[in-house]
């Protein structure tokens, strides 16, 4: 896994200035979503590796939740059927990265 995306994605939670800080103040940045969203679009996996690097599960198994529990802050800003269309897709870039149980 490339160092520099893993320093991308623990910008995104930055307080101040990341997609998940903003959220968190229940701000829904729609360029810093999209930054989020292209650098989940970089990740990829290869099934015959054994071990997920740490820093990456860190930064993202927390990501569903974590959007979950900012719905009612960013609904104040955006709809709420806008804002699941949102969390769905960041849900489906994870479903991709890591698969689901067969």
């Amino acid at each position: 896994m490339d160092q520099a995306l893993i320093e991308e994605l623990d910008r995104c939670w930055d307080y101040e200035e990341g997609f998940f800080g903003r959220l968190r103040q229940g701000f829904f940045e729609e360029e810093l979503y999209q930054n989020f969203i292209g650098i989940l679009k970089r990740i990829t996996i290869r099934t015959e590796e054994t071990m997920i690097p740490y820093d990456l599960v860190h930064l993202l198994w927390y990501v569903p939740l974590f959007m979950e529990w900012q719905r009612e802050r960013v609904v104040r800003v955006m709809s709420n059927e806008e804002y699941e269309i949102k969390k769905t897709n960041v849900e489906n870039e994870l479903e991709r990265i890591f698969g689901v149980p067969i």
